[in-house]
């Protein structure tokens, strides 16, 4: 590669990584504010607590990854283009296709870098994520979902609610599904269902 692609390879990637860098802490900070509360009354480890902030890290970086790349894109073209170097590029010669494989070698080199994030880092760490939210700050180490709860009762039966009131055990728009195989032989519906009051199913 030639001092060009170099020097917009190297804007485009530091402005990048510095928007990752400037995002993240704020994140972090924003989260420990809003969790510190329940860190404290459930006495959690730090070795917990640093390891939660690692994997909300690579979570938070994979969720915005896009938002960043773009930001990061905006920034630092608009500055080349506030400095007129964009100008003295083409000016000196350089087709409007040579300017832009930097952009396209860079763009590579972060599609790389986002599926390994996705597909190996990512998965693992909102495990992490998830599993320190059920177990320290969730109240019995449960969390009950209230709208749109999908679950498989046994191993023929699944039901469906729109909307869950645990303190009422009430849910609305309930369905309840009975396959055989990969048939569905039996389907309920109501627009209002108690779990306290058995399904009676009739022939």
């Amino acid at each position: 590669m030639k001092i060009l692609d170099w020097y917009i390879l190297k804007r485009y990637l530091g402005t990048f990584i510095l928007m990752l860098l400037l995002f993240i802490p704020i994140g972090i900070t924003v989260n420990l504010a809003e969790k510190i509360d329940k860190i404290l009354e459930n006495e959690v480890p730090f070795i917990e607590v640093a390891a939660y902030y690692l994997d909300f890290t690579i979570y938070f970086a994979n969720l915005l990854f896009p938002l960043f790349l773009f930001l990061s894109v905006i920034w630092f073209t608009s500055k080349l283009a506030n400095n007129t170097e964009i100008i003295a590029f083409l000016s000196s010669g350089v087709s409007f296709w040579r300017f832009l494989r930097p952009y396209l070698i860079g763009a590579t080199i972060v599609c790389i870098g986002a599926l390994i994030l996705s597909m190996y880092l990512a998965p693992k760490a909102s495990k992490g994520f998830n599993e320190f939210k059920y177990q320290y700050l969730k109240k019995g180490g449960e969390v009950q979902e209230t709208s749109d709860v999908y679950r498989q009762i046994n191993d023929n039966e699944f039901i469906y609610a729109s909307n869950f009131q645990p303190k009422s055990k009430s849910a609305r728009n309930f369905t309840l599904e009975h396959f055989e195989g990969n048939k569905m032989t039996i389907k309920l519906s109501a627009s209002s269902y108690n779990i306290m009051m058995p399904i009676v199913r009739t022939p």
